[in-house]
């Protein structure tokens, strides 16, 4: 039996060797037949191979291909990964604050609703709804569930409504939706669910009245769009951290009571908690759109795209709110071909866009992450009464010290375009600035005449840091005349010549918001072949004033409309793809010549001299494709037909929109203002107003001894605290009648302070005799240009219509008038805007009723104080370091 066994077991096993035997042989046979294949097809194969790859590719990223315009025109931008730019930047620049662990990636893109607009009509069924689009977040819920109290939502439904917000949350196992809350015309939130639940809103439009369960990938839509305009996601709660809502004009049209019945309760809870967020602007539809009866408006923190309806009944209204933002000083190094340290904000520069209503309360926290103290001001900004929060270091605030921040609280007011910049140590030369637009809500003027909007933020770039390089070369010995360090470079938005591509994206007419942030230069503006509109002259709105071109002096402001289809001719060809914007820079302005000066402060690291280029060329990209102009730039350009040039810098041929109830009211005191330039006494060149260069300690200008009373230069007590703790020791003079004045006169202490009294209308005459136009700003007030010297009938021609702005071009040369009604409080400069004159003395401080200023309550905060001793125990310690890439 055991034999038995063992054979079959033998048996068994030269089966399977030759079963085994036969499968490698098969194997090898068919290893063979493939090799043979592949080298005998090897082409075919790989074309089939590539083709397959490229079909895989397309089937997963097609739905980032969709187009992001709707048929109206209107553009959301998206985006697709949250903090991805601070880590980008973090990556660029190590010295940047350590942002806290990325959160999981969210989507942002944006869904169709059709909202169904029900009246009185018997065929009320039978009218086609309304679609629009609202901004959609999209969560991944296995990465980020959405909890706690976050959801406070209706039950019994796929469509949730948050009870807090009114945000809709169509919740599922994989994915969450976040869409924002629709705000009707008397402020009134609805949730979208809410309008689902009702028959009133539906994802679809052949289903109005279903409220069933929906694939929301179907109806999502998401592209990787960048840019500074995306809607801020709330990563630690969820929603809209911004108060995002979308503004369908006004819900009269529909029953209240049937809509949403938890409305009253949530909008008392909304003024309590939620309001500080919401602020929008107003944009139109495309002028193309083939419906011109309906209306849609986008609404966020940062953009709005709205055009009118035939069917609202009432005007939508703006509920002013409290908007807050958060500032970052920090150096940064944009630009792998330099090494100089750039201040940026938020990690670039110019920094971030703020963006917020007319009459909105703006809360800025500004954290100083500098090795040297800081501060910012908030350019054209009224002020009025918060004399503390104007940001110029002396007058009305302490220095920031180095780790240390304030908080900003003021008024958004007057509405226009306007800025934010440094106003310390030349820090905005070195890139301290960003875009500040204040709009006029729900809707901004104009907006019906203009499909998109453009900032361009013009800046001088220097080589070496202004402070440590610049200053230390411009007041010294070596340049007795104090002739100011003329630029290396001009930059838009941070880019230089001819790195700059503005897009049209579809759009018929765009406005473009200039904004000059040199230090030095002026600059003419053109773009070739299209007629500019002038609509506003820093935060003036005006009666559309065509040109051809326009100047603007440093710290001036102007908005134009660009209408492409009366594009000159020449550039309506076909193979025309894109036309030059051109700046051109003012070769007047500087002492030298600049496209053969060397600097003699800086160390040459090329090895051949690199001039200044006074034309800086942006390209307008009329099919959004980035192309390049097939025209040279030497090109002639067209004579465009009906436009001249403006006669004068502050354009005051441009006529006011919005006149003054009462006119122009008549002065009732008098301030003269002689500028001056000349050697002083140490050997340095000097600027003078009225024979006193203005310095202080505090605002790091040249020093002086302290006048033994009245005002002192103290780095750590403000003009405005010393306003407050001695009123009646201030030792300047009040107004007096002089001899050939009929109006009295404002006075001073010999040291650069001018008493002027509450409501006082006051004309200042600047008179400049040497060459070059100087940029004269005033803080705190908005004036009006009454007349210069290249348009003295101004005067006549335009009373009681007078042209408002709050910086003036006064001729080189020549003089300029200007009036303002005291109506603010407080210590205020009144300075040249050129970064290097006003840093050898050119300014002067307005002391505006200490008397009003006490009897309006004001006190000096106790923050103010605190931050006055932290910067002076800052300065016991201090140890510069230079910051390195």
């Amino acid at each position: 039996m055991e034999d038995t066994t063992v054979n079959v077991e033998q048996q068994q096993n030269l089966l399977a060797s030759s079963v085994q035997t036969k499968r490698s042989k098969s194997k090898n046979r068919l290893s063979q037949t493939v090799y043979r294949a592949i080298t005998e097809h090897y082409w075919p194969i790989l074309l089939l191979l590539v083709v397959i790859m490229i079909g895989i590719g397309a089937v997963a990223y097609f739905p980032r291909l969709k187009s992001n315009e709707t048929e109206d025109g209107i553009v959301l931008k998206q985006g697709t990964s949250f903090n991805q730019d601070r880590q980008d930047a973090n990556q660029r620049n190590p010295m940047q604050m350590n942002f806290e662990r990325p959160k999981p990636p969210e989507a942002l893109g944006r869904v169709a609703l059709y909202i169904r607009k029900p009246s009185s009509d018997d065929d009320d069924d039978r009218k086609p709804p309304l679609r629009v689009y609202v901004p959609a977040a999209r969560y991944h819920v296995r990465r980020f569930p959405l909890k706690g109290p976050f959801l406070n939502f209706m039950p019994s439904t796929p469509i949730f409504a948050n009870r807090a917000t009114q945000e809709t949350i169509i919740y599922s196992s994989i994915r969450g939706y976040i869409l924002p809350a629709l705000v009707d015309g008397h402020g009134q939130l609805y949730s979208i669910a809410r309008l689902i639940a009702t028959g009133y809103a539906s994802f679809t439009e052949e289903e109005m009245h279903s409220s069933k369960s929906i694939d929301m990938n179907t109806y999502f839509e998401s592209s990787a769009v960048p840019g500074a305009r995306i809607p801020k996601i709330d990563t630690r709660r969820g929603g809209f951290s911004s108060g995002l809502r979308v503004n369908i004009n006004s819900f009269d049209i529909y029953g209240e009571e049937d809509m949403n019945d938890d409305s009253e309760e949530y909008n008392e809870e909304d003024n309590d908690k939620n309001n500080k967020h919401r602020h929008t602007y107003d944009k139109p539809r495309h002028r193309n759109s083939k419906d011109d009866s309906s209306e849609t408006t986008i609404t966020s923190t940062k953009k709005t795209m709205s055009a009118s309806t035939s069917t609202k009944k009432s005007v939508p209204h703006h509920s002013h709110a409290d908007v807050n933002f958060t500032l970052i000083i920090e150096y940064i190094f944009p630009y792998p071909q330099s090494t100089k340290p750039v201040i940026g904000v938020n990690g670039t520069s110019p920094g971030p866009t703020i963006d917020v209503c007319e009459n909105d309360t703006v809360i800025i926290r500004v954290i100083n992450k500098l090795d040297v103290p800081s501060a910012i001001h908030w350019h054209g900004v009224r002020q009025l009464g918060t004399p503390d929060m104007d940001g110029a270091v002396g007058l009305s605030q302490c220095a920031i010290p180095p780790g240390h921040e304030m908080i900003y609280k003021f008024q958004a007011t007057p509405a226009g375009t306007t800025w934010y910049h440094g106003h310390l140590l030349e820090q905005y030369t070195d890139g301290l600035f960003g875009p500040l637009i204040i709009r006029r809500c729900p809707v901004e003027t104009y907006s019906d005449l203009y499909q998109s909007e453009q900032i361009l933020t013009i800046a001088d770039w220097y080589n070496i840091p202004a402070h440590t390089g610049l200053i230390p070369w411009h007041y010294s010995p070596l340049n007795p005349v104090g002739f100011p360090p003329p630029p290396d470079a001009i930059v838009v938005n941070g880019k230089f010549t001819e790195h700059l591509y503005i897009p049209v994206n579809g759009a018929e007419v765009i406005r473009f918001r200039i904004i000059s942030a040199a230090a030095l230069s002026m600059f003419t503006v053109s773009i070739d072949g299209c007629r500019l509109s002038i609509i506003e002259v820093d935060t003036t709105t005006t009666i559309p004033y065509p040109v051809d071109s326009f100047t603007l002096n440093v710290a001036q402001r102007c908005s134009f409309l660009c209408n492409l289809t009366d594009l000159d001719p020449t550039y309506n060809a076909s193979s025309v793809k894109s036309v030059y914007i051109r700046i051109q820079a003012t070769l007047s302005v500087y002492p030298q010549d600049v496209t053969n000066f060397i600097p003699p402060y800086e160390n040459q690291s090329y090895p051949y001299p690199t001039f200044y280029n006074p034309l800086y060329l942006a390209f307008l990209s009329l099919d959004s494709t980035n192309s390049t102009p097939t025209y040279a730039a030497s090109s002639a350009t067209p004579i465009l037909s009906n436009v001249t040039p403006p006669l004068d810098t502050n354009i005051l041929d441009a006529r006011p929109l919005f006149r003054n109830a009462n006119g122009v009211p008549n002065a009732t005191h008098y301030l003269a203002i002689a500028v001056g330039f000349g050697v002083g006494p140490s050997g340095f060149g000097d600027a003078t107003v009225n024979g006193v260069s203005y310095s202080s300690d505090a605002n790091y200008m040249h020093m002086r001894p302290d006048p033994p009373t009245g005002f002192t230069s103290d780095l750590y007590e403000p003009l405005l605290y010393q306003m407050v703790r001695k009123p009646n020791q201030l030792a300047i003079s009040s107004p007096l009648l002089e001899a050939g004045n009929d109006l009295p006169v404002i006075q001073s202490d010999a040291n650069g302070h001018y008493l002027i009294p509450y409501l006082a209308c006051v004309d200042i005459y600047i008179t400049n005799p040497i060459g070059g136009e100087h940029p004269f700003h005033l803080h705190g007030h908005n004036f009006w240009i009454v007349s210069t010297s290249d348009y003295p009938e101004a005067e006549f021609l335009y009373a009681d219509d007078y042209t408002q702005r709050d910086t003036v071009s006064v001729p080189g040369g020549g003089w300029a008038k200007i009036r303002f009604v005291a109506d603010n409080p407080g210590a205020w400069f009144m300075h040249c805007h050129i970064e290097f004159h006003m840093a050898i003395g050119l300014a002067v401080a307005l002391i505006v009723s200490p008397d009003q200023l006490l009897t309006n309550g004001y006190t000096i905060p106790q923050s103010g104080q605190k931050q006055c001793e932290a910067l002076q125990r800052f300065n016991t310690t201090y140890d510069p370091v230079i910051p390195s890439n």
